[in-house]
């Protein structure tokens, strides 16, 4: 009897759990959701067909970007709008292209990109210059050198610097440019008056003039105070006049060598920097709003219709109940058998008890 009443028990316990298991299963939905976990192939494993893959070659990684910075950032607010201005100076080896085009935001507003222009520059270098000219001239006279220099000279130099230069007249400078010796006569007259005859002897043959010797080169009488004698007219003295000659030298300036110098500012032109603008428009960023919620108030249900506030916050935990209801009463019915079989069987051993006890 105790064996039927303890399986009543246990088959009404496996009931009820049965059918909570079953209403839970059913009670929850389910996920829909799948996850797929794809590993990387790695070098390391073969492919199927038994042979094993060379390693991968990763691509050779490019070198970023040279950022460039403006030279200038200026910002303007006109007619409830805004523009922001950037300079670039760049150099020969600057890649205008890395000049950035992104938009940007700044201050509530966004900067998008509208023009990009151009300029090339240029340097002018300027420095004095003195060119000195030479020209040879016959005389040393200033008015006869004047004449042969110009008032300007227009003057190029070696590495490309041009310019007018002026002639400055107080900077000249006059030299002789050589010289020769040439050769020359050079007489003399001396007279010998008083002598009593007109012989040569009585004459110098050479002397001194100048620092020069001269010889004698031809001598002329003259008679002085006539007197007759045995009626001849005789000279009373004679004067000799004498002629010496000779040669002398003498130095002279074969030119002028004349320097001039002509004064002025010479320059040219170099390439410089190039310059790029960017100019970025701005837009005001405006916010979305959010509509607020608008919540309508419903009447108020009667209290006999109003279900229970766990029923109407969680309809699944109602349902709940009568499987769990059902499962008990299955559990009080076994136990409910069980005890009336058992009622039973001892009424039915109190009377064969009674019939064998003697009278």
């Amino acid at each position: 009897m105790k064996r039927v009443l303890f399986s009543l028990t246990v088959i009404a316990a496996l009931t009820a759990l049965t059918a909570v298991s079953a209403f839970a299963a059913e009670d929850t939905p389910p996920t829909g959701v799948s996850i797929t976990v794809v590993m990387p192939d790695t070098a390391e494993q073969p492919p199927q067909g038994g042979t094993q893959s060379a390693p991968a070659i990763s691509a050779p990684s490019l070198p970023a970007a040279s950022a460039l910075y403006p030279t200038s950032v200026e910002e303007l607010r006109e007619n409830n709008g805004r523009q922001i201005i950037k300079t670039y100076a760049l150099s020969a080896n600057e890649n205008p292209q890395n000049i950035s085009r992104e938009p940007f935001e700044r201050d509530g507003w966004l900067y998008t990109l509208s023009d990009i222009t151009k300029t090339e520059t240029a340097l002018a270098d300027a420095r004095d210059h003195t060119e000195t000219v030479t020209v040879n001239t016959e005389s040393k006279d200033m008015e006869a050198i004047l004449r042969e220099l110009a008032p300007t000279l227009e003057f190029t130099s070696e590495d490309g610097y041009t310019g007018v230069l002026t002639l400055n007249v107080a900077a000249i400078k006059v030299e002789q440019a050589g010289t020769k010796t040439t050769g020359f006569n050079v007489s003399a007259t001396r007279e010998y008056p008083h002598l009593s005859s007109n012989d040569t002897s009585l004459i110098p043959k050479t002397i001194t003039d100048g620092g020069r010797t001269l010889r004698l080169a031809a001598v002329d009488w003259r008679a002085g105070n006539l007197v007759t004698v045995d009626y001849e007219a005789l000279p009373e003295y004679y004067t000799a006049v004498a002629t010496y000659t000779g040669t002398g030298s003498k130095t002279v300036v074969t030119g002028y060598t004349t320097a001039a110098e002509y004064s002025g500012t010479i320059g040219k032109i170099k390439p410089g920097s190039t310059v790029y603008t960017a100019y970025f428009l701005g837009a005001e960023i405006v916010p979305e709003l959010t509509p607020p919620e608008i919540v309508t108030a419903s009447p108020a249900p009667d209290a006999e219709t109003t279900p229970d506030a766990e029923q109407t916050a969680d309809p699944s935990a109602n349902a709940a109940y009568p499987v769990i209801f059902i499962a008990l009463a299955v559990l009080l019915a076994g136990l409910g058998a069980g005890y009336f079989l058992m009622r039973k069987k001892r009424a039915a051993i109190n009377k064969n008890d009674e019939g064998d006890s003697p009278v």
